[in-house]
């Protein structure tokens, strides 16, 4: 189930990635259970291929003991979220990192599609459309996990 969804979303978003500079590597995917139920799965089948690095207050991020190979490189870091009727329009998020965010943020109030979300730990140029929903973080996910599994 989680590689269908992963393959589904990146064939999804693959046109706007192509308007993104610089970019380098998916970093990090949030799934959107489409129910209660749906969750549930998941879970079962993450706890199965993976570690729980995380319980958030959205979801449990995981680790896949086997990265997924896709064509913008390795996914390690996933989160399944709580089920959220208003994230029905998208099956999952990715995030990815890019070469310079500068040119993402320059975006910001010049595209509606491009936003800018700050959090205590974190900030993120979100790119979204009705069907599209993408994230550039600072921190990466991949540097927050990674340095919490050396601590």
């Amino acid at each position: 189930m989680l590689y269908d969804i992963v393959d589904r979303n990146l064939k999804r978003i693959e046109n706007d990635l192509k308007e993104i500079e610089g970019l380098k590597c998916i970093d990090f995917m949030d799934i959107f259970p489409t129910s209660e139920d749906h969750k549930v799965q998941l879970d079962q089948e993450l706890i199965s291929i993976s570690t729980i690095l995380e319980e958030t207050e959205r979801g449990i991020v995981y680790a896949l003991n086997n990265p997924i190979d896709t064509k913008y490189g390795k996914l390690k870091y996933v989160k399944i979220r709580f089920f959220d009727e208003t994230r029905l329009n998208w099956e999952a998020a990715a995030d990815f990192a890019v070469v310079d965010r500068n040119i993402l943020l320059d975006k910001v109030g010049k595209d509606n599609r491009f936003k800018y979300i700050e959090r205590p730990d974190w900030d993120a140029v979100e790119f979204k459309t009705n069907n599209t929903l993408i994230y550039f973080l600072e921190p990466l996910a991949s540097e927050v996990y990674n340095d919490n599994k050396e601590a």
